[in-house]
């Protein structure tokens, strides 16, 4: 009885080893690989990065808004103030003038909105050009024929996605050019 119960448990041992032997071969073997480039863009550091110079660089918008929004909560006020020294007339004219003035900034802040949220969402295309080098770099190791994304397919196996991998290797080149903010030399290759 101890006897077989050594044998079953070596046997899967075994077939444990040999699943996951077998399945870092599956990637190398099938010429096809798998990402996630959501997951990629949302976990690496460069991507990080990216985004965090991005928002930096457009701080500037937000306090800009706030500045604009209490110049109009002031002149607003002084209008209400000046309403009980004004003649309807009068009145009316300068309401109407500050509603005009409002509705010309409202535009062009929404206009500056939409433009620096298609820089942002740009970023993403920005980043997948720049690390293109390393989708080459896998497929060459690997020695695949294509990179699939993960979203648009039904079932592969694990060992297929080198979504991790390709992670690692742009934040490990990013991590040791960080001094020079820029992507590493691999790009210009």
């Amino acid at each position: 009885m101890a006897k077989l119960k050594f044998i079953h448990a070596v046997s899967i041992s075994l077939i444990c080893l040999w699943v996951v032997l077998a399945l870092p071969l599956s990637a190398q073997s099938s010429g096809i690989l798998v990402v996630d480039l959501g997951r990629a863009y949302d976990s690496s550091k460069f991507a990080q990065a990216m985004r965090d110079a991005f928002n930096l660089k457009n701080q500037s918008l937000n306090e800009e808004n706030t500045n604009i929004l209490n110049a109009l909560k002031k002149e607003e006020l002084q209008l209400t103030e000046d309403r009980a020294t004004l003649s309807p007339e009068l009145f009316a004219i300068a309401a109407e003038a500050f509603d005009v003035k409002v509705q010309g900034i409202r535009k062009a802040r929404l206009q500056k909105l939409r433009l620096v949220e298609d820089q942002f969402n740009r970023l993403r295309i920005n980043f997948f050009q720049r690390i293109n080098p390393f989708f080459d770099e896998v497929m060459l190791e690997f020695n695949a024929a294509a990179i699939l994304e993960k979203k648009s397919i039904v079932r592969s196996i694990d060992a297929l996605d080198i979504t991790d991998l390709l992670v690692q290797r742009v934040d490990q080149a990013f991590l040791a050019n960080e001094a020079n903010s820029e992507i590493p030399a691999k790009e210009n290759e």
